[in-house]
Formats: C-alpha cells, structure tokens, sequence
C-alpha cells in the first residue's frame, strides 16, 4: 500500500493505493464541535443530502444514477466522538480498471461533489416532500430506540453519569428536536456546516491518487477555511459518589449498565493498554472473566457486551438477565474488576489477550472500512496505524495492565427492570 497526503486550503485527502480490492471506497468526512442544538439538524441533513440533490430530485432518479455507475453506492452517517461530530458522507464504486467507459471515474466524482455542494434545494429551503420523508424516517428511528432495551439502557445510563455533558446526547436528537426541524431551517443549517465544519477526504483504492486529487479539485468547490482548534476528548467530570438508578420498563427481562469512568490514562495506556485489559476482562474470548463469572460459572445473564467510550472516558458493562439477579451480577461484576487491579491474570492469559487482538487487526488489514478508520483515528488523536498498535500491544505488560485497572472507578449502576419487577 502507498499512502500519500494532498494538503489544499479548505480541505486535506488522505490517499490508499492498492490493487487489494476490487472496489474504490471513499470517505467525505466534515468535522465540527459536537453541541446539542446542532446535533439533531445535522444528522437530518446528512440523510437529506445522500437521498437526492439537484441534479437527481427524485430517489427513482437518484438511484437510477448510482446504478448507471456500476452500483455505486453512496450515504451519509453522523456520529459523536467525544466533542467533536463527524458526518461521514461514504461512496463505494467499482475499480475504474473494471470498467469500459474511459470517463467513468470523473462521472463517479461529479455524481458525488454534485450531491455535496448542490443538494435538493430552490428557494432557500431544501424540497418538502424529501424533507418528510426523511422527517418520518428519522422520527421512527427515534421511537424504535425506546423500544430496545440495550440501547434505551445505555443512553439512560450516560444521561445520569453526564446529565450536563454532551457525552449524553443522541445525535439524532429527540422527536421534539426533529419536529423544530424546517425545510427553510435545514438551509441555513447547510450553510453552517459547509462553511464551518472541517472536511477531510479518504480514498482507498487501485487509482492514480495524483489523478484523483485533481478530480476532486475540480469538482469540490469548498471555499471555507477553517483555522479554529477542537477538541475531542469530552474530559467529563467523576462522579463523588456513586451513583444508583433503576427504571421499569415494559420489556420482559431487565437490563443492568455498570459504569466505570476512565481518567488520567497516558497515550500508551489508550493506544494499547486498554484493548488488552479489555479483551482479558470481557472479550470475545469465552475465557474472560465477565464470561467465566456471569454466564459459565454462574448462568445469570442472557447478553453480556462492554462498550468503551474512550472519547468519554467511561466504560459501560451492560447485561441482560432476569432482574432477581442483578445485586449477584454487580457483585461479581466488581470482584471481576478487583481481581483485574491485583493482577489475578495468568501470563498465559495476557499473552493470548495480545495474540488475539493482533490476530483481529491483521484481519482488519483485509478490510477497507477498517484501514481508513485506523487512517481517521491517526489524523484526529495521533492513534497509531495498525501495525504500529499490533507492536504496542504485543508490548504491553501484566503491570501496564494492573496500572491501568487503578484507575478505573465505578461511577454508576443503572437498571432497567422488565415488567412486574419483584425484588429480592
């Protein structure tokens, strides 16, 4: 793979040569402050902007384009990382090397600067019938999270951790949001984010990347140059005391989030330590501890997954069981974490946590989705390149890990309880 790096005034491309795949993927990724007033408008114009544009007003036509090249496919996601919002606009196309018609690359790339920079709009205000469709889409979208237990769980849970913190916040906002949302607001909204967002370009793919970067000169007339700094790591406040909550719900089993805030961890301990910590005290592995505790050993639970929000600084545990064991799960679920801060892991244990991770990124290196993150995450936090974090983590140590542990501290315990909830 040949990486290269094409530096204009108002925005940067971050280039993949490689004959490994048989397609071209392509990252448009505008980055701005995460607020939570802007959140909601922005994931709706994110949806609007990758369902039709100008040229192509219809979906039929808009589709039907996207076909004619070759089934390019083409959306846009908006996600928080930490402080910072990313709104991804993502566009995979056939390898130009594949294809018969000589101008088929400069199309791709006029199809997809066109939807960017000429959306679906007359008059100031972008078209009304795509506005309610995508108003209703966005809206049921909302509703069907409360209808989960896991993800309704998790969002309660950093609401009470971080009630004034936008590490809280959906980004697609609550119905009530969506419903202030206007076709003549969604404009300006569109102003905003084209003049004040950041915007980097990434391309994976076997293509002359000088070539492309002057197709993309050419048909990406973003003008705005951004110089203010931004921050991604949320820096949140620990909690005093800990905190306790429990909801019901009408679901029919219980749903528990354990909380641990992470603070002070050096660029080590986020680059390397944390994922081999992570994978001895709950991964994939069937040996880890939370596995061998709540569902070998003891069969409490149903599901049990860990989330890091590394750019929040917390850790949350959640795990579906039936609520009459909830008080055993905590309790095994600390004494798992203590176990972690004594170093009551066997060597053998932490070298195939290593293997296991490094075996997982060799396997991500198959995956375009995969390299480019790693190039994201590298451009943002100065995260190291894959093979780069393979060397870390086959370094890290039983005592980097036990180190690391330390600073872990329970922040909350959250239960959504399912239907007729009895207590002990």
């Amino acid at each position: 793979m040949v990486y290269k790096k094409y530096e204009y005034d108002s925005f940067r491309i971050f280039a993949i040569e490689t004959d490994q795949f048989k397609n071209c993927h392509m990252e448009v990724i505008f980055r701005s402050e995460a607020k939570k007033e802007d959140m909601a408008s922005i994931s709706f114009l994110a949806e609007m902007i990758s369902y039709t544009s100008k040229k192509y007003p219809t979906r039929k036509e808009f589709v039907t384009r996207l076909e004619e090249l070759y089934n390019a496919y083409f959306y846009g996601v908006t996600s928080r990382i930490g402080k910072s919002l990313l709104t991804n606009f993502i566009f995979d196309f056939l390898d130009p090397y594949y294809v018969k018609e000589k101008n088929y690359l400069e199309e791709c790339m006029e199809f997809l600067f066109d939807a960017l920079m000429y959306p679906n709009i007359m008059k100031e205000q972008f078209d009304y019938k795509t506005f309610q469709i995508i108003q209703s889409r966005l809206r049921s979208e909302i509703e069907s999270l409360k209808e989960n237990p896991t993800n309704y769980s998790l969002r309660r849970s950093l609401q009470e951790l971080y009630p004034d913190s936008v590490s809280s916040q959906s980004v697609l906002g609550s119905i009530v949001d969506i419903e202030k949302i206007t076709p003549e607001s969604l404009f300006t909204t569109y102003q905003n984010f084209m003049e004040k967002s950041y915007c980097d370009i990434y391309i994976i793919g076997n293509l002359d990347m000088d070539y492309m970067s002057k197709l993309i000169l050419k048909y990406f007339k973003n003008r705005s140059i951004k110089l203010h700094e931004q921050e991604v790591f949320a820096k949140n406040k620990r909690v005093k005391t800990l905190k306790k909550r429990d909801e019901e719900g009408k679901f029919v089993q219980s749903n528990l989030v354990v909380a641990y805030q992470m603070q002070g961890f050096t660029k080590l301990e986020n680059d390397a330590v944390l994922s081999v910590f992570g994978e001895i005290f709950c991964g994939s592995s069937l040996n880890s501890k939370l596995y061998q505790y709540l569902r070998n050993e003891n069969s409490l639970c149903y599901r049990i997954q860990t989330i890091y929000q590394k750019f929040d600084e917390c850790l949350l545990i959640s795990v579906g069981l039936d609520g009459k064991n909830t008080k055993l799960a905590v309790k095994l679920i600390q004494k798992a974490m203590k176990e972690m801060i004594s170093g009551k892991f066997s060597d053998e244990e932490l070298e195939m946590a290593k293997k296991q991770l490094s075996f997982a990124l060799t396997m991500s290196m198959d995956n375009q989705n995969s390299i480019i993150n790693s190039y994201v995450f590298h451009n943002l936090v100065d995260s190291p390149l894959m093979e780069e974090r393979k060397e870390k983590i086959l370094h890290v140590t039983k005592e980097e890990v036990m180190k690391l542990s330390k600073k872990m501290k329970l922040g909350l315990i959250y239960e959504l309880k399912e239907a007729n909830h009895e207590g002990d």
